[in-house]
């Protein structure tokens, strides 16, 4: 027993003497011991700073779980990069990732693969969220919504904006921002958020500002303890806007929002929806006038692939394709 106790103690020991503060000293790869100031690969009992101008990459699983460390920091002031499918970093549940002002973590995937992860359960953070900008402080369980899509769509009026959410957690409000450049951001509308959802919450917001040159749009999710997450901007080029339908959700289940967005109005307006193989399973008549039109369509008809078309006295629309589940 006193042998078990006083290897424990050498083991205890040896993880504690390896504690320092390693900073980046290079724009190189995680895992070399070059990178940082403390001569060795970060561990999880070390304080890890990435100054600014310095990008530190990680290109495969990193855990800094060993040991079980109780005070795992991460300070990033230039920006933290993974690269490549693989990469990954697993930290304990008292780990606390602090993105300073200017500070960013990115990545060059966008396939829901797990990226951050503190304790167990699901990712703080996984590539489909988009980068992250500071401030921002991330601890578990600190993320607290789970983006499916945000996109924008020109309109002759202005840009709808639609995102949705799969699940959210403490969710106070989002923040709509635009740029001309990228770099420049204003604010658009602040929207309230669901707070806690297990569900599937679709959101709208038409920016009717526009100016019809190219727009980028960001959202900023803010959760009610202040906590905030920059999620990755969208493009939207809106010159030269002609005649369009737009269609949501696709896939779709029980029901269909058509959005006709025209430059004349029109008679003997139809919008029918075809199977496979030509087939019309579903036609209704619509009234449609010069500007934005909005329906809703019920879609009681078997999971598949499908066609949706509008037609008209004068107006010409390309067909689309819309996929039914169930």
């Amino acid at each position: 027993m006193r042998i078990f106790i006083f290897y424990f103690i050498i083991l205890l020991l040896t993880f504690n003497s390896k504690a320092a503060t390693c900073t980046a000293v290079a724009s190189t790869n995680f895992t070399l011991a070059s990178t940082w100031s403390c001569g060795h690969v970060p561990n999880g009992f070390d304080n890890i700073v990435i100054p600014s101008n310095f990008t530190v990459t990680i290109t495969s699983a990193i855990d800094l779980t060993v040991g079980n460390p109780s005070n795992t920091s991460i300070s990033i002031s230039g920006n933290l990069f993974f690269s490549g499918n693989a990469s990954r970093l697993s930290l304990v549940s008292s780990a606390v990732v602090n993105i300073a002002s200017g500070g960013k973590i990115t990545t060059d995937q966008n396939n829901n693969s797990n990226k951050i992860t503190i304790g167990s359960g699901s990712a703080e953070w996984d590539s489909n969220m988009g980068n992250l900008t500071g401030p921002l402080t991330i601890s578990n369980g600190t993320l607290p919504i789970e983006l499916i899509e945000f996109t924008g769509t020109c309109l002759s009026n202005g840009v709808e904006l639609n995102w949705s959410t799969a699940s959210e957690e403490n969710n106070d409000y989002f923040l709509v921002e635009k740029s001309s450049n990228g770099t420049d951001w204003e604010l658009v509308a602040k929207i309230t958020g669901s707070g806690t959802s297990g569900v599937v919450n679709k959101y709208v917001h038409i920016d009717y500002t526009n100016n019809n040159e190219l727009t980028y749009y960001r959202l900023t999710q803010v959760d009610k303890n202040t906590t905030k997450e920059v999620f990755k901007a969208i493009d939207v080029n809106c010159k030269n806007v002609t005649n369009q339908m737009i269609l949501y959700p696709n896939p779709s289940s029980t029901e269909l929002n058509i959005l006709l967005d025209v430059t004349t109005s029109s008679n003997n307006n139809y919008i029918k929806i075809l199977n496979s193989v030509g087939q019309i399973v579903i036609e209704t008549k619509v009234d449609v006038t010069k500007g934005v039109n909005t329906f809703v369509l019920p879609v009681d008809i078997m999971p598949g692939t499908y066609n949706i078309m509008f037609s008209s006295d004068n107006i010409v629309l390309p067909s689309q394709k819309l996929m039914i589940i169930k």
